[in-house]
């Protein structure tokens, strides 16, 4: 998978969920589809998580001092 940003990775997962949405598919690409968005989630959820853990050790004072 090509490396692509949060946003451009949710904006992706949107149209994605829009296509399995619509049902004009054939099995075969609902199957890739899926497979690609569940690989989505998965990279924004550790996105999240990342961010989330960088907000926290700046909060606390053990982020990098500026």
């Amino acid at each position: 998978m090509e490396k692509i940003n949060y946003e451009k990775s949710v904006a992706r997962l949107e149209e994605i969920v829009d296509k399995l949405e619509n049902g004009n598919l054939s099995l075969e690409e609902m199957m890739k589809l899926y497979e690609e968005g569940t690989a989505l989630a998965a990279k924004c959820a550790k996105s999240l998580d990342a961010a989330q853990l960088k907000i926290s050790e700046l909060s606390s004072g053990k982020g990098a001092e500026i």
